[in-house]
């Protein structure tokens, strides 16, 4: 089958230019008015003797197109049109008469203000709805304007006006953006209709401490993943749906964590709790008992001054950085034997608060970043598994040669930024050492000499003053 590019200027009479293409058809831009008596996009038009009825791509993005320079039959005739693009244009509202064979609809970064009664009445195709970046408010939409839109699956209205999640949501979507709004209360009513929706992200609302209660995501009993990022939230909201998967949750103000508060959520494998207000003294010993699925754990950026007890023993990854560690004890390591990364960078951690067999139980861990501490050498009998190690802006001034005989699989070791002089690193501390790639010395007070086995394939090396 032949396809056409088409290709439309600013001319009071565009003429249509069509050559033969493979596999997609585009309609390219550069305008500020489309003149359907020209000829050029209405049902009429012939292109090599082709119909453009056969579009199945238009693009008029990055244009000045305003709806006054789109006139209500702008579309007439192209019934095949899949996906259409009029994306950062000044249109103030939603396009009347839209071709019903859109599958693909790109409105975002324009002016728009309000989605007029209807103008989706008959798009029953639409997968997906671009609306982002406009100036929506809630009386730019109503009950109606996503209801007929049967196999809607993605929906973007993040970075507009809305103060409550839209109504009338069509029972297809899996995904809904409404990030960066003034979203201040979800209410469980508007969430009956999208029962299918695995993914709500709700990042940077207002919601504050009442705007999501007790059952307001109930009827999405399939969520799979839950961002609130930056709302304002000082715990956990309750009654989360019971198959959770994610819980995204950074940048708030949750100080603490009860016995029971992530209890609903036991199929959580991403908890997210990064730069909140937690304290050591107000997270339960039990917090995380019924998280046995749980893979992530990030509490980055809190104020934690010991590493949390019962930490499910599933975790792939575990990130504390950024928090008030002071010291570090076998127990609550233990049992972690499937943990992988483990990140205790910006701590306040010296090689005296690390209790003998720390890592002793850490059988699969293979990058260790305890990188900002306050550590003077490299603590001792590091996991036997380790492939990378940050042990970079430390007051590491000696490294002895028996530094790494615990680590005999370690590939690259960062020590920038420390207290090296030229001969600090021992001639024989790389020794056993096969798989080493890099060793970063850079910033140190001298130019370090770094000296690797004959056997060791030599690859990239990071060194200087």
């Amino acid at each position: 089958m032949h396809t056409y590019t088409i290709t439309l200027s600013d001319s009071t009479h565009a003429r249509a230019r069509a050559r033969a293409r493979t596999h997609t058809h585009t309609l390219k831009a550069t305008l500020s008015r489309v003149w359907c008596g020209s000829g050029v996009v209405g049902g009429e038009a012939q292109a090599g003797g082709r119909s453009l009825a056969l579009l199945r791509s238009v693009y008029l993005h990055n244009n000045q197109l305003s709806n006054a320079g789109l006139p209500p039959d702008a579309f007439r005739g192209s019934e095949a049109i899949a996906t259409l693009s009029l994306s950062n244009n000044r249109l103030s509202y939603l396009p009347p008469s839209l071709p019903p064979s859109l599958e693909r609809l790109h409105l975002q970064n324009n002016l728009i203000s309000k989605v007029p009664r209807g103008a989706l009445s008959r798009q029953t195709q639409l997968r997906e709805l671009y609306l982002q970046h406009n100036q929506l408010t809630d009386s730019g939409l109503d009950a109606t304007t996503f209801s007929k839109l049967h196999s809607l699956e993605y929906l973007d209205l993040s970075h507009n006006q809305l103060t409550t999640v839209p109504a009338g949501l069509p029972r297809t979507l899996a995904i809904l953006h409404l990030g960066r709004n003034r979203i201040r209360q979800v209410e469980a009513a508007r969430l009956h209709g999208a029962r299918g929706l695995r993914y709500l992200l709700l990042q940077h609302n207002q919601l504050g401490s009442s705007g999501l209660p007790a059952g307001a995501l109930r009827p999405l009993r399939g969520l799979h993943t839950l961002h609130l990022y930056g709302n304002g939230l000082d715990c956990v909201p309750p009654a989360l749906p019971r198959r959770l998967r994610a819980l995204v949750l950074p940048h708030n103000h949750v100080a603490a964590l009860g016995a029971r508060d992530l209890a609903a959520t036991p199929g959580l494998t991403e908890l997210n709790l990064a730069y909140n207000r937690l304290a050591s003294a107000r997270v339960h010993h039990r917090a995380f008992r019924r998280l046995r699925a749980l893979r992530s754990l990030d509490l980055a950026g809190n104020q934690l001054t010991r590493l949390p007890m019962g930490l499910p023993t599933g975790l792939r990854t575990l990130q504390l950085q950024r928090n008030q560690l002071r010291m570090l004890e076998p127990e609550p390591l233990a049992g972690l034997d499937q943990l992988r990364e483990l990140s205790l960078a910006h701590n306040r951690l010296r090689v005296g608060d690390i209790g003998p067999g720390t890592w002793h139980e850490l059988q699969a861990l293979q990058m260790l970043d305890l990188s900002h501490n306050e550590l003077s050498f490299v603590p001792p009998d590091l996991p036997e598994a380790l492939e990378e190690l940050h042990l970079e802006g430390n007051r590491i001034g000696h490294v002895g040669p028996e530094a790494f005989l615990s680590t005999p699989r370690l590939r690259a070791l960062f020590l920038r930024a420390n207290r090296l002089h030229m001969t600090s690193i021992a001639a024989e501390a790389f020794l056993g050492l096969p798989n080493l790639r890099v060793v970063d010395t850079a910033g140190n007070l001298e130019q370090v000499l770094i000296r690797l086995p004959p056997t060791t394939q030599r690859g990239p090396r990071a060194g200087g003053p």
